[in-house]
C-alpha cells in the first residue's frame, strides 16, 4: 500500500482531538440562499480574487465552457486516446465511485490514519462529480452529494494525529462543491463550507497538526497545501479571509520545498513513487490557481520543476518496474502528472509511458485513480495520436538525491537495457542506506533489483513496541535494522559489516554518455568515511552487451577495510569457482568479479531473524568479500555477461 509520510525529522504522530460541527455552525450561512455571505470585496494589491464569487462555479481546472468543449470532443471521439480516457475515468466511478457503502470515520491499523477513508472519499466525490458534468445523469450528482454529506459529518478530519488525511479529504470537497455546486442543495453547501473552515482552514491556522507540513520539504507540503489551496479557491466567497490565508501561506511557504526537492535538475529525493503523489497534488495546485487567479505567483518557474516530469519517464525500466530507490515499491504506476508537463511545455513526448500505461488498461487500478479527472483538463489541449519515444539515451540530475538513468532503445523488449545508479543520503526523507545503489534491466528480466518500502502501517507499531521508531533518522535508530533499508541488504558495497553514515553524502562526479558506454561515476567517501579514507563507484553499460562495475577503496591508516560488495537479484544463482552463475528462467547471466585483492564469491540469505521484517521470497545477494589492508588501495572490477 502507499500510505504516505513524510520528512524524516518531523516524524512524531500523536492523538488528536475531534473537532465538532454544532448546529449553530450549521446555520451560519447558507450559499445560494437569500441569506448567503455578499461576495467578497477585491483585496488591495497582490493577486486577484474579484473572480472567486458564487454566481461563478465551476473554477476549478475547468469551467463550464471548458466542460462543454470536452464533452463535444469526446462524444464525437476525435481522438481515440482522449475517449479511452474518459471512459477509463467512467469505468472506475462506475466500479469504485459509486460503491453503496457509506463512509464512515474510521482509524487504519496505526490507528492514527484516515487517509484511506479521505482517499476513498476523494475518488467517489471527484469522479462522480465528473461523471455528472459530462452525462447529466442524476444519479452521479446524487451519489456525491450524499458522500459529501457523509464526510462533512464526520467530528473532524483527523488533523492532529495525520494533518495529510486533511489534504485529501479537502481536495474531495473542494472539487464536490466547485464542479456541482449549483446542483447541490443549499444545506449541503452550507455543510460543506463549513465543514472546510473547521476542519480545514482552522486547523492549519491553529496548528493542529502533528507536524508543520508549511515547513517540510516533501510530499506532505505539497499534498496539504494542494488540498488546502483547492478548498481555498473553491469556497473562497463564504470565507474570504480564511480561504486568503491558506493560499498565500502556500504561496509562500511552497516555494522554499519546491527549491529543496527539484533543484536544480528534476530529479526528485524521495523516489518515483512519492514524485506520483507529491508532484500529482503540487500540479494540482499550480493548476486550480491558474485557472481561478491566473497565475501560480511563479512557482512553476522555479529551477528544476520543468524538468522533473523528464526525470520521471526515465525511472521505469523494463517490465513495468521502477527505478525503486527509497521508500518505494518495484512495480510501476501511472505518473498523472506528467500530463500537466505535457500540456505546460507543449511536450507530448512525455506521455510516452502513460500512453502504454492507458492502453494497457493500467490506469483504472494505478495508485492515484482517485485524481484521474483531473488531468482530462490537459489532455484536452492535446495531440494525442502522435507521440514518440524519448530521443536521448541517458538522464541524469544532481541535488539532494543524484541519480543516473539509462534507456538502450526504449522499446522496453528484450533488445533495451535498462540501468538506474543512486547517489544521496539515508538521511534523506523516506531514504534507505542505498547510496551506490544500482537496478538492471537487460534482455527483458531485472537481474540487480532493490527491495524497495516495507509497508508502515504494521511496521510502525512493531517497532514502537520493541522502543523503536520507523521515523528516527539518527545513526543508532531502530529504522536501520529494518532489513530492506539496511546498506548490507541493497546492490552496493559496505565496509566492516557497518552502516551506511546517515549524514554522508553520494556524489554524482561523472556522467559516462559515448557511443560504446553510458553510465556514471558516483563518490562514496562520506558514506563510509568512518570504515575508509575514500570510495568511488562506476556503473556501466559497455558496448550495448555487459554491465560493469567498478570500485575503488582505499582503507583508512587505523584499520582495515573489508569490502562487501552485494547485489540483490531474483535469479537464481550458482556459486562457482570463477564465477556466479546468474538463472532467470531461460536468461542466463555471469557474474565475475576481479581486483587487485583477490574477491571471495558469496551469497547471502535474504531472510531475516527480525520478527518485524517482511519476507523476500524469491529473491537472493549475491556478491564477494574482499579486504584491504590499512593504507592501501583497491579496485574491483565485476562484470555481468550475457551467456
Amino acid at each position: 500500500m502507499k500510505t504516505i509520510l513524510f520528512k524524516t525529522i518531523i516524524i512524531a504522530f500523536f492523538v488528536g482531538t475531534a473537532v465538532s460541527c454544532s448546529d449553530e455552525d450549521e446555520n451560519r450561512f447558507r450559499p445560494g440562499s437569500t441569506h448567503e455571505k455578499p461576495n467578497p470585496t477585491e483585496p488591495e494589491g497582490g493577486l486577484d480574487y474579484s473572480k472567486l464569487t458564487a454566481d461563478n462555479h465551476p473554477r476549478l481546472l475547468m469551467n463550464a465552457e471548458a466542460f462543454t468543449a470536452l464533452k463535444a470532443k469526446v462524444d464525437a471521439n476525435s481522438s481515440a486516446n482522449l475517449t479511452l480516457l474518459h471512459n477509463t475515468i467512467m469505468s472506475v466511478c462506475n466500479s469504485k465511485g459509486m460503491n453503496a457503502t457509506a463512509l464512515t470515520y474510521k482509524l487504519d491499523a496505526s490507528n492514527k490514519r484516515i487517509l484511506d477513508v479521505s482517499r476513498d472519499a476523494l475518488l467517489r466525490i471527484f469522479t462522480c462529480a465528473y461523471a455528472y458534468r459530462m452525462t447529466g445523469d442524476t444519479k452521479y450528482l446524487t451519489k456525491a452529494e450524499t458522500d459529501m454529506n457523509a464526510v462533512c459529518n464526520f467530528p473532524d478530519w483527523n488533523s492532529k494525529r495525520h494533518f495529510l488525511d486533511v489534504g485529501e479529504m479537502a481536495t474531495a470537497v473542494a472539487f464536490g462543491y466547485d464542479w456541482l455546486y449549483n446542483e447541490l442543495s443549499a444545506a449541503t453547501r452550507t455543510k460543506a463550507a463549513n465543514a472546510l473552515l473547521k476542519f480545514a482552514f482552522q486547523q492549519a491556522q491553529n496548528k493542529n497538526w502533528n507536524l508543520n507540513f508549511y515547513e517540510a520539504t516533501n510530499n506532505w507540503n505539497q499534498v496539504c497545501n494542494g488540498g488546502l489551496v483547492c478548498a481555498a479557491l473553491a469556497s473562497y466567497e463564504n470565507n474570504p479571509s480564511e480561504a486568503k490565508d491558506m493560499i498565500e501561506k502556500a504561496l509562500e511557504s511552497n516555494k522554499p520545498a519546491l527549491e529543496a526537492m527539484y533543484s536544480p535538475d528534476g530529479n526528485y529525493p524521495e523516489g518515483s513513487g512519492y514524485w506520483c503523489y507529491g508532484t500529482l497534488y503540487q500540479v494540482l495546485m499550480l493548476a486550480a490557481l491558474n485557472s481561478t487567479l491566473g497565475t501560480d505567483n511563479g512557482l512553476s518557474d522555479t529551477p528544476g520543476f520543468s524538468k522533473t516530469a523528464e526525470y520521471m519517464l526515465y525511472m521505469t525500466g523494463l517490465n513495468s518496474k521502477f527505478f525503486n530507490y527509497s521508500d518505494c515499491a518495484p512495480s510501476s504506476t501511472a505518473a498523472l502528472a506528467s500530463w500537466w508537463f505535457a500540456d505546460k511545455y507543449s511536450n507530448p513526448s512525455l506521455l510516452y509511458n502513460e500512453l502504454k500505461m492507458l492502453k494497457n488498461g493500467e490506469y483504472a487500478s494505478c495508485a492515484e485513480n482517485r485524481l484521474l479527472p483531473m488531468i482530462m483538463a490537459f489532455a484536452n489541449n492535446l495531440n494525442l495520436d502522435a507521440i514518440s519515444a524519448p530521443s536521448n539515451k541517458l538522464w541524469s540530475g544532481k541535488g539532494e538525491t543524484p541519480v543516473v538513468m539509462v534507456h538502450t532503445d526504449w522499446t522496453y523488449t528484450d533488445t533495451d537495457k535498462y540501468l538506474g545508479i543512486k547517489g544521496g543520503k539515508a538521511g534523506s526523507s523516506h531514504g534507505h542506506m542505498d547510496a551506490g545503489s544500482f537496478v538492471y534491466d537487460a534482455y527483458g528480466v531485472r537481474w540487480s533489483m532493490d527491495f524497495g518500502l516495507q509497508s508502515y502501517t504494521t511496521l510502525e507499531s512493531k517497532l514502537s513496541a520493541l522502543g523503536g521508531n520507523l521515523w528516527d533518522m539518527g545513526q543508532n535508530s531502530m529504522r536501520w535494522d529494518v532489513f530492506r533499508l539496511n546498506n548490507l541488504n541493497h546492490s552496493t558495497i559496505s565496509i566492516n559489516d557497518a552502516r551506511h553514515r546517515v549524514n554522508g553524502v553520494a556524489t554524482l562526479t561523472t556522467t559516462i554518455n559515448t557511443a560504446t558506454e553510458l553510465g556514471a561515476t558516483f563518490d562514496l567517501t562520506e558514506v563510509v568515511s568512518d570504515q575508509a579514507a575514500s570510495a568511488t563507484r562506476t556503473v556501466k553499460i559497455v558496448n550495448d552487451k555487459d554491465l560493469v562495475v567498478m570500485d575503488e577503496i582505499k582503507a583508512r591508516t587505523d584499520k582495515s577495510a573489508k569490502v562487501r560488495w552485494c547485489m540483490v537479484t531474483p535469479a537464481v544463482p550458482t556459486v562457482e569457482s570463477n564465477r556466479i552463475v546468474l538463472t532467470n528462467g531461460s536468461k542466463v547471466m555471469y557474474l565475475t568479479a576481479s581486483g587487485s585483492v583477490k574477491p571471495t564469491y558469496k551469497q547471502w540469505s535474504t531472510t531475516s531473524e527480525n520478527s518485524y521484517d517482511q519476507a523476500n521470497p524469491g529473491t537472493y545477494m549475491v556478491g564477494f568479500e574482499a579486504t584491504v589492508t590499512a593504507n592501501q588501495t583497491a579496485t574491483f572490477t565485476t562484470t555481468l555477461s550475457p551467456k
